[in-house]
């Protein structure tokens, strides 16, 4: 276990409004840092990279700037005759690009300028399309650039819908330009009006190509590719975490990556170490940041995965050889089925492995239900958590096939949830405490847990953005309610361990390192309901937990990246927050 003690259909216009709420985000992001604002080191790095110089004028409201960043020069570079230039050779550069829903519900429609503002040949097909009104979540673009070693410019996405005055030119039936010759080499002249994108849906992505494509922060919060997210250089709240957080993975002894595969704490990928450094990127959206997200999603499956001969089921490796979907599967196997992770991997690469994992995991343990809720117990709910892991990873799956039978699984288990959560008075999932872990306590037949339930809200609020399902509100809300008023300990600077353990009241701040798993329940609680005591709740434990981190090791580093971040997001629909942006861009 984990004991750490000891430390809502809008007109056509209203989506692309909607896309853009953090327009003044993505200027900034493209300008220079507002000058009454210290900025963080690495995060002043990411403001210079999306540099206005490279840029000619201010893009319009339907348009977004792609930095692209080649990797630097070897350190060998070959020889050369004195005085000769080195040409820099075309490569394919692949970009996945996030879309809010409704934005966008046409591929075509989009067109590309390089940083002359010539137009580019540009072929597209999408990846996923959000569930709800079937539009768009991510598309998968890919064109030709030549840059020199470590070279940088920034390139221009145009997303706007033709007037529909013209029959031609109709949003249900866009004008396709002649597809272009083999290969992607071609020069096009300058300032010639871009041409739309090619439909390719045999195409193939280049994620770790030499030459990595970027969208400001801004517009990752804005899509909802990963959950609300504030960028990391508009967080003037907790300035303490951004600052720690790096620091912690900097300083990190031994390295992050150094640790391996092993089926015992600590190890490298509890708390879906692919989904926190993901966070991470597009909390930052530079080059660097999104290279080591993408290596770690890449390490996860090579390493922890472990799929049947067809490859259409997969556990983690820690899981029996002889496995079937008729046993249920092992409580710490469903804790490393990182379907979060991979499902960002997928939306923002659009790498068919990470589509291929996702889909796996997912109907694993959909043919899994059955032996998980049926036999002696129900595996999901011996602990919130257990519930938690399942719902991510089938909310990652409905997210990329989402297939009538697969929202039934889904609905099931928020049937399930909520009739968890209502069979007791407090808010609380409650369980048998004692049954999870007898060493955490020795007695206590009804209570819960903070922190995997903190998990379980997660998981509900990415069930949530798919669905829909009104129901999530009164549970996120009396959950907030059972950890504000019952779940804290007596000093009000953390929250108990357990809750309702007989042998130990567990009242003490010595597990406030906590606090930044948990404190996105009231985020969450604040999203639903749009009561701003829950962010005052929230605000003040996240003060305590910032001070208190513990990010010593991956677990402990994912534990707080994963989920903090969230809450900035959640936090960012503020009317002052929003106030905040826009003072920012004035500047």
């Amino acid at each position: 276990m984990d004991a750490q003690r000891a430390k809502a259909s809008p007109a056509a216009c209203r989506p692309l409004a909607a896309l853009l709420l953090a327009a003044p985000l993505l200027l900034s992001s493209c300008g220079r840092a507002p000058a009454a604002r210290r900025v963080e080191p690495r995060v002043r790095a990411v403001l210079e990279a999306h540099g206005a110089p490279a840029l000619p004028a201010p893009p319009p409201a339907d348009s977004v700037p792609l930095l692209l960043v080649a990797d630097a020069a070897p350190s060998a570079p070959a020889k050369r005759p004195p005085g000769a230039a080195l040409p820099a050779p075309e490569a394919v550069v692949s970009a996945a690009v996030p879309f809010a829903p409704g934005a966008l519900r046409d591929v075509r429609f989009i067109r590309l300028r390089d940083a002359r503002g010539a137009a580019v040949p540009l072929r597209a097909k999408p990846l996923a399309v959000w569930p709800r009104d079937r539009s768009i979540r991510s598309a998968l673009l890919v064109f030709g650039a030549a840059l020199a070693p470590g070279e940088r410019a920034i390139y221009t996405l145009d997303f706007s819908v033709p007037s529909p005055s013209s029959p031609s030119q109709r949003a249900d039936r866009p004008a396709l330009p002649a597809a272009p010759a083999p290969g992607l080499a071609q020069v096009p002249q300058p300032f010639q009006v871009p041409p739309a994108a090619v439909l390719d849906e045999a195409l193939l992505p280049n994620p770790d190509g030499p030459i990595a494509a970027v969208l400001p922060p801004s517009w990752y919060a804005a899509s909802l590719v990963s959950g609300p997210q504030l960028p990391a250089m508009d967080d003037r709240r907790f300035p303490g975490f951004e600052a720690r957080i790096e620091g912690a993975l900097a300083r990190m002894t031994p390295a992050y990556d150094a640790y391996g595969v092993t089926c015992s704490a600590p190890y490298r990928t509890y708390y879906d170490g692919p989904h926190a450094l993901y966070q991470r990127f597009l909390r930052n959206g530079d080059a660097a940041r999104y290279r080591r997200a993408r290596a770690e999603a890449v390490w996860y499956r090579q390493h922890e995965l472990r799929f049947s001969p067809d490859r259409r089921l997969a556990v983690h490796v820690c899981e029996r050889d002889d496995w079937s979907p008729a046993a249920p599967l092992s409580w710490p196997v469903l804790r490393r089925m990182l379907g979060q992770g991979m499902v960002d991997d997928y939306l923002l690469t659009g790498d068919p492995a990470a589509r291929e994992a996702v889909l796996a995991m997912g109907e694993a343990l959909r043919q899994n239900q059955a032996a998980l809720t049926g036999g002696r117990e129900d595996v999901l709910r011996v602990t919130e958590r257990n519930m938690a892991w399942v719902m991510m990873t089938l909310s990652s799956y409905y997210a990329l096939d989402p297939r009538p039978e697969l929202l039934s699984t889904l609905r099931g288990l928020a049937d399930r949830t909520v009739a968890w959560q209502r069979q007791g008075a407090s808010g609380a999932f409650e369980h048998d405490l004692t049954r999870a872990d007898p060493s955490e306590c020795e007695r206590g037949p009804r209570g819960g847990s903070p922190f995997m339930t903190a998990l379980l809200v997660d998981a509900l609020m990415d069930y949530h953005a798919l669905t829909g399902d009104p129901r999530v509100r009164e549970v996120v809300a009396r959950a907030a309610g059972w950890l504000a008023e019952r779940a804290i300990t007596s000093d009000g600077r953390a929250f108990r361990y357990l809750w309702g353990c007989e042998t130990d009241a567990y009242d003490d701040s010595g597990t406030a390192d906590l606090n930044l798993l948990i404190v996105p329940v009231f985020g969450a609680a604040y999203a639903l309901t749009r009561e701003p005591r829950w962010i005052e709740v929230g605000d003040a434990l996240a003060d305590v937990g910032v001070k208190e981190m513990l990010v010593k090791e991956p677990k402990h580093w994912n534990q707080a990246m994963r989920a903090f971040g969230r809450y900035l997001g959640y936090r960012a629909a503020l009317p002052g927050a929003a106030s905040e942006w826009q003072r920012s861009a004035g500047r």
